[in-house]
């Protein structure tokens, strides 16, 4: 289905969202700083002397507006860098109390190897070090957040195992588990945290190990669309995965494209050009199920999934008219 969507506004939309975050069900965005929702969700002025559109005015404001429509969003640039105290208070700065903020772990510490353009990937010594990881993200997280810290995400990309491209050294599923779970036993526990996998073998039975270390942790394990992964209609029916006392999804791009293809196919995100309706129902599903089960529920829709995550955001709270939410 092409072309055939609810359109979001915010005047009919917002108010929803606010209802289902005090319910627990926080609904948001990866990400937020989008020209391409200019008209949809940042109506403000955001002009410069010699010019209607000021685009550092807007990239440094723009979170101030988001806050006002949406309950959290998800700091992906956290991946790219350590996030410093300074910025991450410039964003609590912005938005109003019960905002909650995700961010992804940056990849110093969850990437097994680095690589620089036009060099042979290096091993990383960094690699799940608790200590890199509590000062360079928990510490400034916590610090400037405080309460309006989300879930803290170490998103892992894919390994591969067992292909001719995957780990080299004898790397295997049993491994990165017994790494994850040396390293949950070793960081502080007061923060929310979520692992998002790209390795389908890591949540298919009867390999359980990934998802008992994240029980045992009282960890979350991401719900993910993303090109590796199985649907997210697949992926809520697999038994015992819902580890943790909240849960995150992310839906990032559908099963089989490339982030890459993704950003060319649907920039600059003003619209939507293709409906999931499959990964919609499986959102609100879930959504149903966690307010069943009285659990906490972050989910983080990407413009990569659809074109343009606020009308993704806006079908999935049309079909919550189905259960009256």
């Amino acid at each position: 289905m092409q072309n055939e969507d609810v359109t979001f506004v915010t005047e009919t939309h917002a108010p929803r969202l606010s209802s289902l975050a005090k319910k627990g069900i926080m609904l948001g965005t990866s990400s937020w700083i989008y020209e391409g929702w200019r008209g949809q969700v940042y109506n403000k002025d955001y002009s410069g002397k010699r010019t209607n559109f000021l685009k550092t005015r807007f990239q440094k404001e723009a979170l101030s507006e988001y806050s006002t429509t949406f309950p959290t969003t998800c700091f992906d640039g956290a991946y790219w860098r350590f996030p410093t105290y300074d910025q991450l208070k410039g964003y609590a700065d912005q938005t109003p109390e019960g905002f909650k903020m995700a961010l992804k772990v940056t990849d110093t510490v969850t990437a097994r190897e680095l690589r620089e353009r036009g060099k042979p990937s290096v091993p990383n010594s960094s690699y799940l070090d608790p200590v890199a990881f509590t000062r360079g993200v928990l510490e400034p997280a916590k610090a400037a957040l405080g309460s309006k810290l989300g879930p803290i995400i170490f998103e892992f990309s894919p390994f591969f195992f067992g292909s001719s491209f995957g780990p080299q050294d004898g790397y295997e599923p049993l491994a990165f588990v017994r790494d994850l779970h040396r390293f949950l036993e070793q960081i502080p526990s007061e923060a929310k945290y979520a692992v998002e996998v790209r390795d389908p073998v890591l949540i298919n039975p009867p390999f359980t190990r990934y998802l008992d270390c994240l029980n045992y942790h009282g960890v979350s394990h991401v719900l993910n669309e993303q090109t590796w992964m199985p649907p997210l209609e697949e992926q809520i029916k697999i038994p015992h995965i819902f580890t943790a006392d909240f849960a995150v999804v992310r839906a990032l791009v559908r099963p089989g494209v490339k982030h890459n293809d993704a950003v060319e196919e649907f920039g600059p995100y003003n619209r939507t050009q293709l409906v999931l309706p499959k990964m919609r129902r499986a959102i609100t599903d879930l959504i149903v199920n966690q307010l069943e089960f009285e659990r906490q529920l972050y989910a983080y829709i990407n413009n990569r999934s659809e074109g343009n995550a606020p009308n993704t955001i806006a079908g999935v709270l049309e079909l919550l008219d189905e259960f009256d939410l």
